[in-house]
């Protein structure tokens, strides 16, 4: 073993802490580097909970001691939004009904996210769930990359950067730990965890944990629900640091979706001159409500933006042989029963390394996770095919399922009674879920050379193979409107299948894909000039392959619904030829799509003296097309002029650091030019579906300025601040991949749903047994179009913790918490449903019906802390 005597803060934070900056377990290593004996220092310096680590590249670390302090069950991404450059959006107080993430301007789809080195990113999507995470009691820390991902990461996702988080190391005494919550809007939640401390001889040690989650929506109807268990057992293999860990997962979320205002509601609700008709680039209009109006419209009860709480289906009070019209069409589209989010998700993780010689160490890690989910929604079928269109051949503008065609008589029939009344005359609502279910295998080995005392090389190689299936089964719905099953007929089973005259059960869409990286990687890193250079080099070599089989019949640029029927292919023909305005594509197996690249990156860190360093970096990011969008083409009947290309990027960061015992502060400059930028058309579905259809804009040129300070002058008090400055201007129009045409003119405009200007920070007062944390944010306006005619107005939103320590009335490490978000009772727009332009507004809606979603209202949370 080498021991070597160091000193400086700066060398300590690259080099010693074990999991502080890393995902995989070979970069954790890589990073670690030997094990050092600090003089005069501790590591590194953690203030208010966030470090600012010596790494060669733009990088920041959150730590526990922050995280703890956070709403209980918060997801951890609403915590980073205290690191500066990152913009999280939650859905409401508690985290677990989800909320969009951006970094630099990059949204979530292009964010890589890893929890113990393994990926969560969906992988049809690259979405990041983020009611899906880790219980916040359980993650050690968190740290974000700007612009670059690790040499070894298992992502198609990441040129917008990585977000990395790994689970508690379990502890070496034995400890049980009990949180129970009670909150606004009736929240209840419990956390236990069971540290079983040294079980064996040579070490083994483990923990449990538990929790459930449940309360009522802040507005509208509808509960969320989530429980979630984990379990991690660590072998230690000798003394040399070596190990081998096993950990779990489960969690399972029961949601509904809020229901929220479009740009029209707004302006029905208020008035011409608060939301004109009208709007453009070089005049665009801005939402910024004052409390009155965001009250009348937050208030507002009618269906139009609210959900109803109950409803009645004529279809399923039918009786058999009244010959009437059971007529759905006008009822139960507006429920809150159908705007269901039901996910189960899990994984099995394996962390471990092993030294071989003192110059040779190796490493791997491997996880299976899997997911089944779906995002609710419901439809209207007409029992005969022939009401199913108009006279024009196309879909029938009355409210019935746009792609229904000749689906239920399967060729063989007119229709068929979805009711069991005795006739083919009624329009029957069905629940119309997209369901996803996926497996996949992850697994990254790694073998790490120490040249010398000063420089060592790695090489890894990923492997990782996403399962990806994706069905849409109809069931029949309750007469008040509820699902028969959360994942309704799924697989042809459960409840109230909806079958065709062949007897198939009815589907949107029938398709499998599987999502497949191979990917090799090195990296060298150096520390010269008495250890005040370093530097770190690396190649990413990944190589995509998408295998694509579609069960149904592509409809061209559609990409969410297929057309899946039990027709013969000669009648879908002649259907074909019928319809106007919609092309189908035969169905077909093992279509492959092949992304690779070529992705260097380098970075180094100069200290000037023990408290200054400077740090620069280069890297290469990449992004492949959205499998699920994929979908949208067979490139056999239905080909577009311009494939979708992968997007890359060139990042650039160049910074400052001061780091002391009283001080910490870095500023940085990054520039960031992005091609083959990929955008997406958004509109929203009933059920709160979206389509979305992907295009290439060409070059993104983003800039701006990232800096944050923490100062701690006594034990007793510590303040943090941050701010950003972003510029994020697409360069080129969209144009229509299938005729090239210009579609939106978007050149020169800025990013959606990023803002400018974002600052804020945190103080923190601790007098035993009391301490108390303020902590403000605020997001400055925000672009709801890509052709910007719409901007929503910027917010702050303050928080604040409070703890008293019970330790003096003999319960140690028992503590009381007080936490209350929004404290100053902002009213705002979190989230938004971004489209390619708002104006002109038209009666039903806008042209791409942009939504904005209420901000959470002022919310208290007390807890209650064991732990023995």
């Amino acid at each position: 073993m080498r021991t070597m005597l160091c000193s400086g803060v700066a060398f300590a934070a690259l080099m010693i802490p074990a999991a502080a900056f890393a995902q995989s377990t070979g970069t954790v290593e890589a990073e670690e580097g030997s094990e050092i004996v600090v003089t005069g220092n501790g590591g590194p310096v953690t203030i208010s909970g966030v470090q600012i680590p010596d790494a060669p590249k733009a990088r920041a670390v959150i730590t526990q001691e922050l995280i703890e302090r956070r709403a209980p069950g918060q997801t951890i991404l609403d915590t980073l939004n205290q690191v500066p450059g990152v913009s999280f959006t939650n859905s409401d107080a508690y985290g677990s009904s989800g909320g969009n993430i951006r970094i630099r301007g990059f949204d979530g789809n292009r964010i890589a996210l890893t929890f113990d080195g393994i990926p969560l990113n969906d992988s049809g999507n690259y979405a990041i769930y983020s009611n899906q995470q880790l219980d916040p009691e359980l993650i050690d820390q968190v740290n974000v990359n700007f612009g670059s991902t690790d040499v070894d990461s298992p992502t198609a996702a990441a040129a917008g950067g990585t977000i990395n988080y790994r689970s508690l190391v379990p502890s070496d005494k034995l400890s049980a730990t009990g949180v129970y919550s009670r909150g606004t809007n009736d929240m209840n939640r419990a956390f236990v965890l069971l540290q079983t401390g040294e079980l064996t001889s040579f070490g083994t040690k483990a923990w449990v944990s538990a929790s459930s989650q449940k309360y009522d929506q802040f507005r509208g109807p509808g509960t969320i629900y989530k429980q979630q268990y984990n379990g991690k057992i660590y072998q230690p293999l000798n003394d040399r640091g070596d190990f081998i860990s096993v950990a779990a997962h489960y969690n399972q979320n029961r949601s509904y979706f809020y229901s929220n205002p479009s740009l029209a509601n707004l302006r029905t609700v208020l008035s011409a001159a608060t939301v004109p008709a009208a709007g453009s680039g070089a005049s665009p209009v801005t939402i910024d409500l004052d409390r009155a109006q965001y009250d009348q419209v937050f208030d507002d009860r009618s269906s139009a933006f609210r959900y109803d709480y109950t409803c009645s289906l004529p279809s399923a009070s039918a009786t058999a042989g009244n010959n009437a019209v059971q007529d759905d069409r006008a009822a139960c589209g507006n429920v809150y029963t159908t705007a269901y989010n039901p996910s189960n998700t899990g994984n099995v993780r394996l962390n471990s390394r092993y030294t071989i010689s003192d110059k040779l160490l190796v490493s791997f890690d491997g996880a299976y996770s899997w997911t089944r989910a779906n995002g609710g929604g419901s439809t209207i079928f007409a029992e005969q095919d022939a009401a199913a269109f108009n006279a024009a051949g196309t879909s029938n503008a009355s409210g019935v399922n746009s792609y229904q065609y000749s689906r239920l008589g399967a060729g063989v029939a007119t229709g068929v009674d979805l009711n069991g009344d005795g006739d083919l005359r009624d329009f029957v609502r069905a629940y119309f879920p997209s369901n996803t279910r996926t497996q996949r295998f992850t697994a990254i080995a790694g073998v790490r050379y120490q040249i010398d005392d000063n420089n060592l090389v790695r090489l890894a190689y990923t492997w990782d193979r996403a399962r990806h299936r994706q069905t849409g089964e109809a069931s029949l719905l309750r007469g008040d409107g509820r699902p028969l099953s959360p994942f309704s007929a799924l697989d042809g089973e459960g409840p109230g299948a909806i079958l065709d005259a062949q007897g198939n059960v009815l589907n949107k869409r029938n398709r499998l894909s599987y999502a497949i990286l191979h990917q090799i990687s090195g990296e060298y890193r150096g520390s010269f000039f008495e250890d005040s250079f370093k530097v770190a080099a690396g190649l990413r070599v990944p190589f995509f392959r998408r295998n694509l089989t579609n069960y149904c019949y592509t409809i061209g640029g559609q990409s969410n619904d297929a057309y899946c029927t039990s027709q013969t292919s000669a009648q879908v023909t002649a259907l074909d030829t019928r319809l106007t305005s919609v092309t189908l594509g035969a169905p077909y197996a093992n279509r492959i799509k092949t992304y690779d690249a070529i992705l260097p990156n380098v970075g180094f860190t100069y200290d000037f003296t023990s408290a200054i360093s400077m740090f620069g970096s280069y890297s290469k990011g990449l992004s492949v097309p959205r499998t699920d969008n994929l979908y949208g083409f067979d490139d056999v009947t239905i080909s577009p002029v311009q494939a979708v290309e992968p997007e890359k990027t060139d990042s650039f960061d160049l910074g400052l650091r001061y780091t002391d015992r009283l001080i910490q502060a870095q500023v940085a400059g990054w520039y960031i030019k992005y091609k083959n930028r990929i955008i997406s058309t958004t509109t929203l579905l009933e059920g709160n579906q979206t389509l979305s259809v992907d295009r290439n804009v060409g070059a993104v040129k983003s800039h701006g300025v990232d800096a944050n300070i923490g100062i701690r002058p006594s034990r007793h008090f510590s303040l943090y601040g941050f701010g950003s400055y972003t510029i994020a201007r697409l360069q080129e129009d969209a144009r229509d991949p299938l005729t090239t045409a210009v579609i939106l003119p978007t050149a020169g405009k800025f990013v959606v749903e990023t803002p400018k200007w974002q600052y804020g920070g945190r103080a923190q007062f601790d007098f035993q047994p009391v301490s108390i944390g303020v902590q403000a944010k605020h997001t400055g306006d925000r672009w709801v179009t890509d052709v910007n005619d719409l901007k929503s107005a910027g917010y702050t939103l303050v928080d604040l913790d409070a703890r008293i320590d019970l330790a003096f009335a003999g319960l140690d490490r028992t503590f009381l918490q007080l936490n209350v978000s929004n404290l100053l009772k902002e009213r705002y727009f979190g989230n938004l449903t971004t489209a390619g332009n708002a104006f002109p507004l038209v009666a039903n809606g806008s042209t791409g019906t942009p939504r904005f979603t209420f901000g959470a209202p002022r919310t208290f949370i007390g807890t209650i802390h064991f732990e023995f």
